[in-house]
């Protein structure tokens, strides 16, 4: 039997071609391997500064970074996979996964993120049921776990219609990483008491039985 990270880099070796496919309200829902064009980079970058505040990292951003990420940090990390999603053609977003955890058979949905300005209602809900049952199905997963910042209302109420659960909600504090204006997004150590944090983190869950509970509806 292959294990996660075989069936990973066989999946990246692919290339971007066309990897998961439905149609949605008479539209064509294509879902490609990230891939290093200049329009695929700009984009990102211009996604990735509009929603900054709903990072857990924060940096200086730009297309080089951006290229430098795409380049080391997803088509050659044996750990992480990302695809961009296409609407007839038209490139409005980005999903991903991560961090397989052996030990409880499990990996980490780290990025879903969409165009602000494509407006299409229920798609991204119908994109991430599709997607984490392909990862279900595809990496034989136990669970698949998550975290995202509390006031993330939007994105939250778009787990809660896949099956998702909140396993708890901690503070957390903005550190400062170094110089460059880098920083992240930690939590705070629960001996300090009296804690009043500016932000928390929603902890949540996915097994495959609660996301099926909820496929029907697609």
């Amino acid at each position: 039997m292959k294990n996660y990270y075989t069936k990973l880099q066989e999946i990246k070796k692919k290339g971007p071609i066309d990897f998961i496919k439905f149609d949605y309200c008479g539209e064509k829902i294509i879902l490609k391997l990230v891939d290093e064009s200049d329009e695929t980079i700009s984009l990102l970058t211009k996604w990735r500064t509009e929603y900054r505040d709903m990072f857990a990292t924060d940096f200086i951003i730009n297309e080089e970074k951006t290229r430098e990420w795409i380049k080391n940090g997803i088509l050659k990390n044996t750990d992480k996979i990302l695809f961009v999603i296409y609407v007839n053609d038209q490139k409005i977003g980005i999903i991903s996964h991560s961090n397989y955890d052996k030990n409880n058979n499990s990996c980490i949905m780290d990025t879903m993120m969409k165009d602000p300005n494509f407006q299409l209602p229920g798609l991204m809900t119908t994109i991430e049921k599709i997607y984490l049952k392909w990862v279900f199905d595809e990496f034989s997963l136990s669970k698949i776990t998550g975290f995202l910042f509390s006031d993330n209302e939007i994105m939250m109420n778009i787990h809660k219609k896949c099956g998702w659960v909140i396993t708890d909600v901690v503070p957390i504090e903005k550190v400062r990483l170094n110089e460059n204006s880098e920083s992240i997004w930690k939590k705070i150590d629960s001996d300090l008491g009296n804690i009043k944090a500016s932000r928390y983190f929603n902890l949540i869950e996915l097994n495959r039985k609660n996301l099926m509970k909820n496929f029907k509806d697609i």
